[in-house]
């Protein structure tokens, strides 16, 4: 795991913005503990479990280990667009899990110029659990952040599947 992310840096790391169900980061004795988070890594989004930061007297933090998430596959992205006061995003995702015995996480998103990159990965089973092995549907619809974006079109990536998004 080191050498996929050894390149990244802590900028390149996003929490979970989105809040669902997130727990907080907890920095303790220069150690930085996130339960999850999505990088941007030698180009490629992935999404990470329990990630573990190392900080030095200069304020800089080296990733120690973090745990590579299974993403779901995603069959289709809808971008919906409410023009209230203000303008709110939302999209909805659906798709499969790979058992039906495991979550969705809360997706993460990662900004690249005009590409809106949203990783949405899955729980893992524990050590002592197993389940049938027959892949679950599912449909989630979350906000997406739009804040700050100029006004023109957006690309909306989910795992690989992507939608066009105009502000």
């Amino acid at each position: 795991m080191n050498s996929l992310i050894r390149g990244c840096y802590v900028v390149g790391l996003m929490l979970i913005s989105q809040g669902l169900f997130a727990q907080p980061a907890i920095l303790q004795d220069s150690s930085l503990n996130i339960p999850q988070g999505a990088a941007l890594v030698n180009g490629e989004v992935g999404y990470f479990n329990d990630i573990q930061l190392v900080g030095d007297d200069e304020g800089n933090f080296t990733i120690l280990s973090a745990q590579p998430a299974n993403l779901v596959a995603v069959n289709t992205v809808l971008v919906n667009i409410v023009e209230a006061p203000a303008v709110q995003v939302s999209v909805t995702v659906s798709g499969n899990k790979s058992v039906p015995c495991i979550e969705l996480q809360a997706p993460g998103v990662i900004i690249e110029g005009s590409v809106l990159n949203v990783v949405i990965a899955e729980t893992s089973l524990g050590p002592a659990e197993s389940c049938i092995a027959v892949l679950e549907p599912f449909e989630t619809t979350f906000a997406l952040n739009v804040e700050g974006l100029a006004a023109g079109t957006y690309t909306v990536n989910v795992n690989g599947v992507e939608a066009i998004l105009h502000l």
